[in-house]
């Protein structure tokens, strides 16, 4: 309990420092999205083993509503890639949604640059993406 409580202030603190936003623009008509991504950790150099809070938010630009397919990712500067989370959202128009996951950056990850990102999908492609990236020492 006292985990997950210091991991949602963690949120809240990263959501209001923002270091490294990214945005994508909408594509498309009759779809439209964008997203934004964030690391919660307090640097930008973390250690294999360190669980990350990665967040952000997700824009239903459209004045229709929608359901999104929005996926979670990470590559490691050596090539090592993993998915992270894949959910199915759905939005009223103009609904905006904060989203979070932790991830167990895994013991093996070699040192260098670690990019997660976002991908927001309808069934026409990608409306919107983002990332944001650690170094992992």
């Amino acid at each position: 309990m006292k985990l997950r409580i210091l991991a949602v202030c963690l949120v809240s603190v990263a959501m209001l420092l923002a270091a490294s936003p990214a945005v994508s623009a909408p594509n498309g008509e009759s779809s439209c999205a964008t997203v934004t991504i964030h690391t919660t950790n307090w640097g930008s150099t973390m250690a294999p083993g360190s669980v990350l809070g990665i967040t952000g938010m997700i824009q239903n630009c459209s004045t229709r509503k929608a359901r999104y397919t929005v996926n979670v990712a990470a590559m490691s500067s050596c090539g090592q890639k993993v998915d992270i989370a894949s959910s199915r959202m759905a939005f009223g128009p103009d609904e905006a949604k904060i989203w979070s996951v932790s991830y167990t950056i895994p013991a093996d990850t070699c040192s260098g640059s670690w990019e997660a990102t976002i991908q927001v999908n309808d069934n026409g492609g990608t409306l919107a993406s983002g990332s944001a990236t650690v170094t992992v020492q």
